[in-house]
C-alpha cells in the first residue's frame, strides 16, 4: 500500500500497474476501507491498471482537520490519488459514497473520464435530519450504535444468514472507521445536490442497483439514467453492497460494459 497527501490528510491506496491497459479505480462506501473491492479484484487485474483507495477516515487514512467535507473536496482527494499514480484519465467504478464522487468527477474533471459505472448511488439524499442525527450519534457514542442497522441495509436477510465470515468482514471495518472522517464524510452526502449536474456527464454511463437497496434503490437509479445521456440501468438481487452480495454478476457486468 501507498500514500499520498493531500492537504493534511494521508490517503491510502493500492495501484496494480498493468502497461498499456486501461486504468480503472475503484472508489468505495461510506465507512468502508479499500478491501470491499476484494471480490473484483481477481477478475480485474488481468484486464486493467487498477487503483482502489481509502477516504478521508476510512481504512487506513488519517481524516485530516476538517471537521467537515464537500463532495467536491471528496473529488479533488480521488483525483489526487490518481495523479500520484501517474493516471491522466481513468475508468470510474464508484459505489455509494463512491458513486457521488465518481459523479463529481465526470462533471468537475470530464477530460479525466473514460467511463462510468455508478453502483447503489444517488446525486441527492434527503432528508437532511436524518444525516445530522448520524452525525450526532457517531460524535457522541463512536461508530458502534450504527454497525449493525447499517449491515440490516446493506446486505438482504437470506445473504447475512448464508454469508456470516463475508458480512464479518464489512462489520469490521465499519468499526475500524474513524468517527471523525465518517462524520466529515456525512456531512458531505448531507448537503450534496448533484441532480442538474449530472445533466451535463459526457461519459458513458452504466448504473448498477439492487432491487433490494432501501437507500439507493431502483428510483434513484432511474433518476440518474433520466439524467445522464443514454445510461443504461441494471438491476441486481441485492441490497446495497451489490459488488458484494452479488460479486459474480456485479462482476460480468462490469466487464462487459468497459470492454464494449
Amino acid at each position: 500500500m501507498k500514500f499520498v497527501t493531500v492537504d493534511d490528510a494521508q490517503l491510502r491506496y493500492e495501484h496494480l500497474p498493468r502497461p498499456g491497459a486501461p486504468a480503472l479505480m475503484l472508489m468505495g462506501a461510506l465507512g468502508t476501507s479499500l478491501e470491499m473491492w476484494d471480490d473484483q479484484i481477481a477478475e480485474l487485474s488481468g484486464r486493467y491498471e487498477l487503483i482502489r483507495y481509502d477516504a478521508r477516515g476510512h481504512g487506513g487514512s488519517s481524516s485530516g482537520s476538517r471537521p467537515e467535507l464537500g463532495i467536491e473536496r471528496l473529488a479533488y482527494d480521488a483525483l489526487a490519488v490518481l495523479d500520484a499514480c501517474g493516471v491522466v484519465r481513468a475508468h470510474l467504478c464508484g459505489l455509494s459514497m463512491g458513486g457521488m464522487v465518481a459523479m463529481q468527477i465526470a462533471t468537475l474533471s470530464p477530460d479525466r473520464v473514460l467511463k462510468i459505472a455508478l453502483c447503489n448511488t444517488a446525486p441527492y439524499m434527503p432528508p437532511r435530519e436524518n444525516w445530522e442525527a448520524r452525525i450526532a450519534t457517531v460524535t457522541s457514542e463512536g461508530m458502534a450504535p450504527i454497525v449493525e442497522a447499517t449491515l440490516e441495509r446493506w446486505f438482504t436477510p437470506q445473504f447475512r444468514s448464508a454469508e456470516p465470515v463475508r458480512v464479518e468482514r464489512i462489520r469490521q471495518m465499519l468499526h475500524r472507521t474513524q468517527p471523525r472522517g465518517y462524520v466529515a464524510c456525512c456531512a458531505a452526502i448531507r448537503d450534496m445536490d448533484q441532480r442538474e449536474t449530472i445533466r451535463a456527464i459526457t461519459a458513458k454511463t452504466l448504473v448498477l442497483t439492487g432491487r433490494h437497496d432501501v437507500s439507493t434503490g431502483p428510483a434513484q437509479a432511474e433518476l440518474i439514467a433520466r439524467s445522464v445521456p443514454d445510461a443504461k440501468v441494471v438491476l441486481l438481487d441485492a441490497a446495497h453492497l451489490s459488488n458484494v452480495e452479488c460479486a459474480a454478476p456485479f462482476n460480468m457486468l462490469l466487464t462487459e460494459f468497459l470492454a464494449a
